[in-house]
């Protein structure tokens, strides 16, 4: 953030002449563009807040106290003192206060504050003197427009100059609203000489009567703001007083339709009750009758029954010799009571809340720049991956059906509108939760000069009118939730206006990744014409300064290296240069080496960045706006198989390594020492960019973007949801940077591409396998999958190996799309070949296949069908074969991650997504602990929280002999425990029950 312009040198007048102040009008202009924060209920005074934030700007004053002030003005002065990073205190009395003759500063009253004074004045209780160097602005010191209407006269309006302080020697007004008077105890700061008139004269200059206009429109612009707000807000409660009227109207409706109802029926009750108790009562009758015609039979049997207990008891003693007893029958089972009842107020009710499903709305305030691909089209997409609905549209677009569809809107440089500001209503009114987004430092209204963003030369438009767009972004995100921004340095500036901001990186897509090996592969697969091209793919021509940086070394690589070209783009219809080179003479030195290439779409960038042998990224070092900016260049560099020169801002810094995956260069020696290094060292440079493209494959790809927006969502569905995001977001700070792969030096000797897109690629490892290697070939020719890439690497094999699969390959050439043989240049272990294998391929998945053992047909199939873009790897049960005379299955158990805990329970054999390998690190290349390479795989994988799937299905066979790896070095018994210490080194939440060596098949 710059320092705030330093205050002019303190002349002291003389006794005849008052010195001229120079106008300090980028300071006056930028009063109209501070941002206010607007109360609707609360606004007064806010027409006099342009000329106290300028005022505060220039004098810096160790203390702001506010008598009476509102809250408008409270929260906005808070506020301008921390962004502009004042060394000033806020104090805030209600009514009145206390003046400290030895504390100097600044005071705004409110007219029942200065009016006080007056008061105490005529009750004798003079005021303490005020302290020297102190200014005091007083509101509502003239009659209004329009005295009619409100109070008026000198009674009312006394005179505020001799009211507070007499020996004042420096007062004038501002007109705006019900006006501004201004008191400067002496000695008076010089910036108050913009608004007095010369020395020994009474008329102001026109520059004074322009400058108090100037700032008396914008309090007046301000003051109509809150008038139409104030307004807005009666006119939102008449109608939410209308809405509810009519809502118990309607209520009132119901209620007499619905007892009319009642009534009816209970009419009907009645009568219907009525015609049961009449024709109950006939019925009693009836049956009074028939009882009283019965009755003598009755008594003639009441007669007979009497006899019968004298009749049972001698029987009973006669029978029975004993008297009668009846069994104990057993009591009837308890019941339980009720569960108390939870509804009741006080009682929690243990419920489970049940999930609601959010839907999640992107909204592009810049719809028709390349940007809406990255933080729109691709975001939506990973939050469509982690189950959450999602969509973008064109914020002039956006209707209240996609507002009342959204839970959650994320705004992408969305500036403040009529429009906007409904939209946000609409949403606050629905409870969704709002997200502002940028992918530049855009929000901060002072940060729009020429000297900090030098992209406004060029942008068509004025600094004013550029801090007005951010003062818009500002009001924006000042109304959002919470900020996404891509990178660190940029989330930290954000947190300052919302501490609740998540770092959201820009991502690439499986259609970038695509087309950008492919063209890797194609240029790989042309005749090179010898020249090494040095690609500037900037996309606008805002990077002037970034360029004016390394010119001189990049003249002089250029210069030195005939064979070298500095390839940079111009428009297609005028082929108007993006990079202005009327601003670098160096360049018409070397105007025969500059290649120009036509700007494509998105789509095309790819290709374009797929012809360089070097890409440039030069930016600002010291810049903050520069610090912000993304790593797009890098990562999107590396995908295409190129290696970069970049600035070391914070965020290249955070994702460059230093010699490995790029090289970071801020200096023009640093520059051509960088650049010369890459031009005469061809294999460093396919060994930095296959290095590169390893590291950003996860760290910038769309599994992580969606796993990370899967916490986030998740996070924003309840206080225990929240609390389980943060605990993840927190456990996952530490993984920004991964292990790199570990990748042997090896030599190409069979080499196929017939430029397909095939979806998986076999890994198949000989060392020594001579006699079973061409079954495990054999058994990947007859896979029912097309097409199907296949690369073997010999580990340095010394039995003819090499030979027989070499010869198969020749052979069976027009079975794949992609055919290669490679040999490690020394024996590497089995995790170093495997990652030298991983490495070769160019297609989403691999199958890592041992070559002693055998695929089914349908095994890439089965595999390849139960995988998705989320999915790290899918593993089948395999049946063993060879020395066991009784085969055993493998592989049978379903996905558990935490089984690992106390052992492997999955073969090497499985499919697995390159970018889970590159997450994880590859497979480990400890030769001293080989063996469990692959279940160091499976637990760094589930460390990482990447799901796994079992194909319940024998798609493999798995050889068993006494040659094999598992028999001859891992399973014995001092080789076991190197293993095992290894893994639990590297994964210390393991608790391994088999930790001895076992027996030997």
């Amino acid at each position: 953030m710059p320092d705030r312009p330093a205050p002019s040198p303190r002349i002291v007048p003389g006794p005849t002449a008052r010195p001229r102040h120079v106008v300090d009008e980028r300071s006056i202009y930028s009063a109209l563009f501070d941002p206010v924060i607007m109360h609707d209920t609360d606004t007064a005074g806010c027409e006099h807040l342009p000329f106290l934030m300028w005022l505060m700007a220039n004098t810096a004053p160790p203390t702001l106290t506010l008598v009476g002030a509102s809250q408008t003005v409270r929260d906005t002065l808070a506020f301008f003192v921390h962004v502009r990073a004042l060394p000033t205190q806020l104090v805030h009395h209600e009514t009145s206060c206390a003046f400290q003759p030895e504390n100097a500063g600044l005071y705004y009253l409110t007219r029942t504050a200065w009016l006080a004074w007056q008061a105490d004045r005529l009750a004798e209780r003079t005021p303490p003197a005020a302290p020297p160097g102190s200014l005091f602005l007083c509101d509502g010191v003239q009659p209004p427009l329009y005295p009619a209407a409100t109070e008026s006269g000198p009674e009312k309006y006394p005179d505020w100059k001799n009211i507070l302080f007499p020996q004042t020697v420096l007062s004038f007004c501002f007109n705006q609203g019900s006006g501004l008077g201004v008191l400067a105890v002496p000695p008076e700061p010089d910036c108050l000489a913009l608004f007095l008139p010369p020395a020994n004269t009474t008329a102001p200059t026109r520059e004074a009567i322009f400058l108090r206009q100037q700032i008396a429109f914008a309090g007046q612009a301000w003051l109509d703001k809150a008038q139409l707000a104030r307004t807005a807000h009666e006119n939102q409660s008449l109608h939410a007083d209308l809405r509810h009227a009519h809502t118990d109207m309607l209520a009132l409706r119901v209620r007499a339709h619905q007892t009319a109802l009642e009534l009816s029926a209970l009419r009907n009750s009645a009568a219907t009750t009525r015609t049961r108790i009449h024709d109950d009562y006939e019925n009693m009758q009836a049956t009074g009758r028939i009882v009283s015609d019965c009755r003598p039979a009755f008594d003639a049997v009441r007669q007979r029954v009497s006899s019968v207990p004298a009749l049972v008891r001698l029987l009973a003693r006669t029978i029975l010799k004993g008297p009668l007893t009846l069994p104990n029958l057993p009591a009837p089972p308890a019941v339980a009571p009720p569960p108390p009842c939870t509804d009741q107020p006080g009682i929690a009710a243990a419920r489970p809340a049940a999930p609601t499903m959010l839907h999640v709305l992107f909204v592009a305030g810049e719809p028709d720049t390349p940007g809406v691909q990255y933080r729109c089209v691709r975001n939506a997409a990973a939050c469509a991956r982690a189950g959450y609905p999602a969509a973008w549209k064109d914020c002039a677009a956006v209707t209240p059906g996609d507002i009342a569809w959204a839970d959650i809107l994320v705004l992408w440089r969305v500036a403040f509108s009529g429009h906007v500001s409904v939209m946000l209503q609409l949403a606050r009114q629905k409870g969704a939760r709002i997200i502002f987004d940028t992918d530049d430092l855009t929000f901060i209204p002072h940060m729009a000069r020429i000297d900090l963003i030098d992209g406004i030369r060029s942008a068509g438009a004025t600094e004013e009118r550029i801090e007005t767009v951010f003062t818009d972004m500002q009001r924006t995100l000042m109304q959002a939730d919470m900020g996404f921004a891509p990178t660190d340095a940029l989330a930290d500036t954000m947190r300052v206006y919302r501490p609740a901001t998540h770092t959201v990186p820009n991502t690439y897509d499986a259609a970038f990744l695509a087309q950008a090996r492919l063209a890797c592969r194609a240029r790989k697969a042309t005749h090179p014409d010898g020249l090494v091209r040095i690609g500037y793919a900037t996309g606008s021509r805002t990077h002037q300064k970034d360029f004016a940086q390394i010119c001189p070394a990049v003249v002089t690589v250029l210069r030195d290296n005939p064979q070298t070209r500095l390839v940079l783009f111009r428009e297609p219809e005028n082929h108007r240069p993006l990079l202005m080179i009327d601003e670098f003479p160096a360049l018409r030195t070397v105007h025969a080496q500059i290649e120009w290439r036509d700007t494509v779409p998105l789509a095309g960038l790819a290709q374009e960045l797929a012809r360089f042998d070097i890409c440039i990224a030069p930016l600002q070092t010291q810049s903050i706006f520069c610090n912000a900016k993304s790593e797009l260049k890098f990562f999107e560099a590396a995908l295409a198989g190129v290696p970069c020169v970049v600035s070391p801002t914070a965020p290249f810094r955070r994702c460059v390594i230093h010699g490995r995956t790029g090289l970071l260069a801020e200096t023009p020696a640093e520059w051509t020492e960088a650049l010369n290094r890459l031009v005469n060292d061809p294999a460093l440079r396919t060994r930095m960019a296959r290095d590169a493209c390893h590291a950003v494959l996860w760290q910038f790809g769309p599994q992580r973007q969606t796993r990370l927006f899967r916490t986030l969502l998740d996070g924003l569905r309840g206080e225990d949801a929240a609390a389980h995001a943060a605990e993840t977001l927190i456990a996952r700070l530490p993984d920004r940077m991964t292990d790199l792969p570990d990748i042997p030096e090896c030599t190409t000797l069979f080499e196929q591409d017939r430029l397909d897109n095939a979806a998986l690629s076999i890994v198949v490892t000989v060392y020594n396998y001579a006699a079973v290697v061409l079954e495990a070939l054999e058994s990947v020719r007859a896979q029912t999958l097309h097409p199907l890439d296949l690369i073997v690497v010999d580990d340095g094999s010394t039995d003819g190996s090499v030979a027989l699969v070499q010869d198969w390959m020749r052979r069976h050439a027009g079975r794949f799309n992609r055919l290669l043989l490679l040999r490690t240049d020394k024996n590497a272990g089995l995790g170093a070949a495997r990652n030298c294998g991983v490495a070769h391929t160019e297609t989403p998945f691999f199958l890592p296949l041992d070559a002693d053992n055998r695929l089914l047909p349908a095994a890439c199939a089965h595999l390849l069908a139960a995988m998705d873009d989320m999915t790290a790897y899918a593993y089948p049960t395999l049946a063993q074969f060879g020395a066991s005379p009784h085969p055993h299955l493998m592989g049978e158990a379903p996905f558990q991650p935490m089984r690992l805990m106390a052992g492997n329970f999955i073969d090497a054999l499985a499919l697995v997504a390159k970018w889970a390998w590159a997450a994880a690190g590859g497979y480990y290349t400890d030769r001293a602990a080989m063996g469990w390479e692959d279940y160091d795989l499976w637990c760094s994988l589930a460390e990482l929280g990447l799901k796994a799937t079992h194909v319940p299905q024998i798609l493999a066979e798995y050889r068993v002999h006494s040659r094999s790896m598992t028999n001859s070095v891992t399973e014995t018994a001092e080789h076991k425990t190197r293993v095992v210490a290894l893994m639990e080194q590297r994964h210390p939440w393991l608790r391994l029950v088999q930790k001895t060596a076992k027996e030997r098949v």
